[in-house]
C-alpha cells in the first residue's frame, strides 16, 4: 500500500503537481491523425488538465492551442478554420499552429496588441496514425517514441480508444497485473494448448496453455522502464516446462503485452485529468493488412465500438451508473464469470470501480501485485529525483530502441532463463 501523501504524487498531474511536470517532459499521444481533416473542424482535446483544441490547416500543419482565445476566452472549438489559422467568431482574431496571433481585425490598422499577445500552442508530431505533444519547456524536446508499430504500413495498424473514468494510474497498473486476466476475462482466455485466436462468429476467443491463476511473477528494472514476467504451469509437461508471459512498461504511460503470433500490441493510458484517462489500444499485423471484418471483430470483443458502444467522443454506454450493464443472469447461467460484455469493458470497469482516485492507503497487496509495486516505487522515485534534484525521467536519456520493444510469451524449459523467450528481439510466438 502507499500512504496518502504518496498516492497523491504518484496519481496527481494537473497544474503544478510534480508527476504531471514529469509527464510534460515526454512526447504523449493527444488524438489520432485521422480525427483531424484539412481545413476541417477543430478537435477538442483534454490532455494533463489543459483544455485545448487540435486542428489542421488547409495546408495540412496541425496545431494545438489553448481552447479558449486570447481575446475574451470564447472558445475556438467554434472557430473558423483559415489558411491563418484559427479565426475566433466572436471579433475574428486569428492563432496559427505555433500560437501566435496573426489578426486582430476589430483593432485599430495602427494596433501593436497582436504583437504582445499570445495563445499557448504545443508542439506537435505526426507519427504511426497518432499526433504527439510535447507540453514541457521549448527546446527540450525528446526524441519521439517510435514504437515498432510506427514504421508499420497504415493498413497494417489498428488503433481503438476509449475514455475511463478515472485516473491514469489505476489503469496503468492493470496492463501490468497478468494473474487479474484468469478471473476477470476468463470469458474470452481459455486453456488450451497453442496461442490461437479462435474466430467465434463475432466474438474472438484467446487461447492460452495454462490454466494457473497464480503465476510467480519476477521483474527487471530496464532502460524504458521494466519488463517483467509472469511465469505459469503449463498443461502439458509442467515437469519441464514453464509457460511465460513477458510485458513491458514503458515509461510514462505506455505497456506492451504479449500478442498472438502475427500481431503485435500495447495500450497507453493518456491522463486527460486528475480523474479521466484516454485508453488507446494499438494492434499491429506483421503479415498482412487488417481487413474490414478483422476489424470489427476486435472492436466488438473488446467493447469498443463507436457508435453502439461508445459515442463519437469515446464516451462509454457502460458506466458506473448502470453497473457496466453487468448481468446477474447470465452469470447465474455459467454463461460468463464478470457479467460485462467487452474484455476491455471488463477492465474499465474494475478500474473505474475503485472511484476516480482510488486511496491506496486501503489496500492489501499480495504476490500477484509484484509488477503493480514495482512500477509504483519507479515512478514515485523518478518524480521525486526529477523534482529535487533534475533527473531526467526514466527513458529520455536512455539508450535503447523503442521499435524493439515488443511482449512475448512461449514455453521455456526450466533449465534456461525467461529470458530466452525474447529471442533476439523477436518473440518465439511470433518467429514460429
Amino acid at each position: 500500500m502507499l500512504t496518502r501523501d504518496k498516492n497523491e504524487l504518484l496519481c496527481r498531474i494537473e497544474g503544478e503537481a510534480p508527476m504531471g511536470q514529469m509527464m510534460r517532459r515526454y512526447w504523449l499521444p493527444a488524438l489520432t491523425s485521422g480525427d483531424l481533416e484539412a481545413g476541417g473542424a477543430p478537435k477538442r482535446v483534454r490532455l494533463l488538465g489543459e483544455d485545448l483544441v487540435a486542428f489542421r490547416s488547409p495546408d495540412g500543419t496541425v496545431g494545438l492551442v489553448d481552447e479558449y482565445c486570447p481575446h475574451r476566452g470564447a472558445s475556438l472549438m467554434l472557430a473558423r478554420n483559415e489558411d491563418c489559422g484559427l479565426r475566433c467568431i466572436y471579433h475574428g482574431w486569428a492563432i496559427d499552429p505555433q500560437g501566435t496571433v496573426v489578426e486582430t481585425p476589430a483593432e485599430p490598422l495602427e494596433s501593436k496588441l497582436k504583437e504582445r499577445v499570445r495563445s499557448t500552442a504545443y508542439p506537435v508530431r505526426e507519427l504511426g496514425g497518432i499526433v504527439w505533444a510535447y507540453m514541457g519547456p521549448a527546446g527540450q524536446e525528446p526524441r519521439l517514441p517510435d514504437f515498432e508499430f510506427t514504421g508499420m504500413p497504415s493498413d497494417h495498424v489498428m488503433i481503438m480508444r476509449s475514455r475511463e473514468e478515472c485516473n491514469w494510474a489505476q489503469c496503468q497498473e492493470g496492463v501490468i497485473d497478468s494473474a487479474h486476466s484468469n478471473y476477470l476475462h476468463s470469458n474470452g482466455i481459455k486453456p488450451k494448448e497453442g496461442l490461437a485466436v479462435t474466430s467465434l462468429g463475432e466474438k474472438l476467443q484467446f487461447g492460452r496453455p495454462s490454466n494457473d491463476g497464480a503465476p510467480k511473477l519476477e521483474v527487471e528494472t530496464q532502460p524504458y522502464g521494466f519488463r517483467y514476467a509472469a511465469l505459469r504451469k503449463p498443461l502439458q509437461n509442467p515437469e519441464q516446462n514453464r509457460y511465460v508471459r513477458v510485458t513491458l512498461y514503458v515509461a510514462p504511460c505506455f505497456g506492451i503485452i504479449p500478442a498472438p503470433k502475427g500481431l503485435g500490441m500495447m495500450q497507453f493510458f493518456v491522463p486527460i485529468d486528475d480523474t479521466h484517462t484516454m485508453f488507446y489500444y494499438v494492434f499491429w499485423s506483421y503479415d498482412k493488412p487488417f481487413d474490414q471484418q478483422t476489424r470489427d471483430q476486435y472492436a466488438f470483443n473488446h467493447g469498443l465500438r463507436v457508435g453502439v458502444d461508445m459515442d463519437e467522443n469515446f464516451r462509454k454506454i457502460r458506466t458506473r451508473e448502470n453497473n457496466w450493464m453487468q448481468d446477474r443472469e447470465a452469470m447465474k447461467r455459467g454463461e460468463t464469470f464478470s457479467g460485462i460484455f467487452g474484455i476491455n469493458v471488463e477492465d474499465f470497469a474494475v478500474q473505474e470501480s475503485m472511484g476516480p482516485v482510488f486511496d491506496r492507503s486501503k489496500e492489501h497487496l499480495g504476490a500477484s501485485d509484484l509488477a503493480v509495486i514495482h512500477f509504483r516505487r519507479l515512478m514515485l522515485d523518478a518524480v521525486e529525483r526529477f523534482t529535487s534534484e533534475g533527473v531526467p525521467p526514466p527513458g529520455l536519456n536512455a539508450d535503447f530502441d523503442y521499435g524493439k520493444l515488443r511482449g512475448a510469451e512461449g514455453m521455456v524449459p526450466h533449465s534456461e532463463p525467461w529470458q530466452s523467450v525474447l529471442g533476439e528481439g523477436v518473440p518465439k510466438a511470433a518467429a514460429e
